[in-house]
């Protein structure tokens, strides 16, 4: 393989083994691979002779980046050699060639990278870039120091909150990994996001993004997995509609004038008002309808898998069925309590329970 080369040494305060599964472990590589700030939510990796690996990088401001590539020779704690290549739309781009020789230091490790083959200086010059930024990544990893949780997508609110699970539930969906930092509303770290101290807040490395619509949006557009919007423009309309009429209507009849009615009782004598969930019940009946006639035999709003309209109204529907009259309210849709036990039955649903206390 020609081209040009690029050579990196290093010396790590580590044995030759750890250095050498940081680079063929699954849960290794995901501590430390890409440069600062990066995360790494998908490695499948064979480390033997003749077998591949897959590494997925997301960059703090969203971006993908997928490297793919096969072991040519794997000796273990010594020498590693490994084909890289960039996937992207266009399918996979140039290989080049990684040789990593690793030499012990009286218990440190010293560690010869050489990555060749490169077709111009340019992309030289754009890895090196790289390698320097992730093999400080490594550094930290193998002193004991993991990358910090603000490098890392995340969702700040209360597990408890409708909005917050929305979030979370479209980031289960689509398989991506996140941190959460329960916080309440209008604490200190929520409203350094967020001006009106609203949850759920988000934050990815220097991006700040606050409003469950809009979070949930740039998960679905910034990283791989299933779409959580439909392909065409009337579906995407029609799935519009229902995420406005769950912002507009729905939550407030449901959520605002029903659930925490009970939750955070504001009637005479400390009760919950019995005239304000009156009033809400009306109105939920009829937007319960609303929904009711939208599934017309299917299990999803729109199309037949879950979109975002589908996130926001799942966590509400979960907590009006537990209120006192809620089997009783919910009692006359069946096919709105149809859809809620398939959704209910989602990884992204059961991993996003609120805690019962």
């Amino acid at each position: 393989m020609s081209g040009e080369k690029l050579t990196i040494t290093r010396t790590f305060n580590a044995s030759r083994e750890r250095v050498f599964d940081a680079f063929t472990r699954k849960d290794a590589i995901q501590a430390w691979y890409g440069p600062e700030g990066f995360t790494v939510p998908s490695v499948a990796i064979d480390s033997k002779p003749g077998g591949k690996y897959r590494i997925e990088m997301h960059s703090p401001e969203g971006s993908v980046h997928v490297i793919t590539g096969q072991f040519r020779e794997v000796n273990r704690p010594e020498k590693l050699v490994f084909t890289w290549a960039w996937l992207d739309g266009a399918g996979v781009g140039p290989e080049s060639l990684v040789t990593l020789t690793l030499r012990d230091k009286g218990g440190a490790t010293e560690m010869t990278l050489v990555h060749s083959g490169f077709a111009t200086v340019e992309a030289r010059d754009a890895h090196n870039g790289g390698w320097t930024s992730s093999l400080e990544c490594l550094t930290a990893m193998l002193a004991g120091k993991p990358q910090p949780v603000e490098a890392r997508p995340t969702i700040v609110g209360d597990p408890r909150s409708t909005h917050v699970r929305s979030a979370r539930m479209a980031f289960a969906e689509k398989g991506i990994a996140y941190a959460l930092e329960p916080q309440p509303p209008h604490s200190d770290p929520v409203k350094a996001i967020h001006p009106l101290g609203k949850i759920p807040a988000f934050r990815s490395g220097k991006l700040q993004l606050f409003e469950t619509s809009a979070i949930m949006r740039y998960v679905d557009e910034a990283f791989p997995g299933p779409r959580l919007m439909p392909e065409t423009p009337a579906d995407r309309a029609r799935a519009e509609q229902w995420i406005s009429s769950v912002h507009c209507y729905f939550y407030d009849s449901m959520s605002v004038r029903y659930v925490l009615q009970y939750i955070f009782p504001k009637g005479a004598d400390g009760k919950p008002d019995q005239a304000v969930i009156g009033a809400a019940r009306t109105d939920m009946a009829r937007h319960f309808g609303m929904l009711e006639a939208a599934y017309d035999g299917r299990n999803f709003l729109v199309g037949d898998r879950p979109t975002i309209a589908d996130l926001l109204i799942a966590p509400i529907v979960f907590y009006v069925q537990n209120m006192p009259e809620g089997k009783e309210v919910l009692a006359p849709f069946a096919a709105v309590r149809r859809a809620h036990s398939v959704i209910a039955e989602r990884d992204s649903f059961k991993a996003t329970l609120p805690p019962t206390k």
